[in-house]
Formats: structure tokens, C-alpha cells, sequence
């Protein structure tokens, strides 16, 4: 009994379809941001009247907190920013560890025009084509 193997038309496009996700993915080589945690940024307001050593500790208290990788106060315009990670603190941790309250962000303008691809899709791509990037594996951080 003599059979030979013979490639399906649908395993030959399956195939095809495999090679070019992977050579997509491999194309360029990954960025460095993509070896870095998320961080997301908050702005907190402050009281109007504070004091250099108030300052001072607010500032070390908001260094401090799990996850915050750069903080910046501003008396002046009564703001305080962080730069966190929302994997390991979220924004009402934050403002409830510091007793402030979270400025409002700006909504974007309706006028302008935006991509009519959702942001989390786009993500979702974007780590996908980390995940299959074959030159991260010789890309030493």
C-alpha cells in the first residue's frame, strides 16, 4: 500500500496564512516601550495654601505609594502628577491614600477626527505582534 502525502488546497493557504502573521510579526525589530510596564499619568489637586515642608512631604508621600514611577508637584497651579502603573495602583487608590481628588481629564474634541478603530484593538494588535515578534528573542535589554 503506496500512499503518498498530498498538501489539501485549505492546509497549503493555512499554511500561507501562518508564514506571513509570523513574517508580519518578525518585520521590524520590537520597540523598547514594549519591554516596559504601562504607566498611566494623574493629576490631583492640592490644597491652595501649602507650605514648603508640606510640600516636601506630600510629594515623598505620593513617591511612595506602590507603583508610582515619577511624581511632580506644582504649588503654584496646586497640581500634583503622577506617572503609575495601573497594574498595581489605580487612580481612587491613589487620591484616596493622598486625601485629594482627581482633576477631570479633558474630553476630546467631537469636531476632530478619530480613528474609527477602537484604541483596544488596536492595542490588542500591538501586543499580538509583540507576541509573535521572533526577534525579540535575541534582543537583549
Amino acid at each position: 500500500m503506496n500512499r503518498s502525502f498530498r498538501f489539501r488546497p485549505w492546509q497549503v493557504v493555512l499554511a500561507l496564512l501562518v508564514v506571513s502573521v509570523f513574517v508580519w510579526s518578525s518585520w521590524e525589530e520590537p520597540d523598547l516601550h514594549e519591554y516596559a510596564p504601562p504607566v498611566e499619568f494623574l493629576s490631583l489637586a492640592t490644597p491652595a495654601q501649602l507650605p514648603a515642608p508640606a510640600a516636601a512631604q506630600l510629594q515623598a508621600r505620593a513617591q511612595a505609594l506602590p507603583g508610582v514611577t515619577a511624581c511632580a508637584l506644582r504649588p503654584d497651579r496646586h497640581i500634583l502628577l503622577l506617572a503609575f502603573n495601573p497594574d498595581k495602583l489605580t487612580a481612587d487608590q491613589a487620591g484616596r491614600a493622598l486625601g485629594l481628588r482627581a482633576l477631570p481629564a479633558a474630553a476630546p474634541d467631537p469636531t476632530v477626527r478619530q480613528c474609527p478603530v477602537p484604541a483596544g484593538y488596536v492595542i490588542a494588535l500591538e501586543h499580538l505582534r509583540f507576541a509573535l515578534n521572533l526577534r525579540r528573542l535575541f534582543v537583549v535589554v
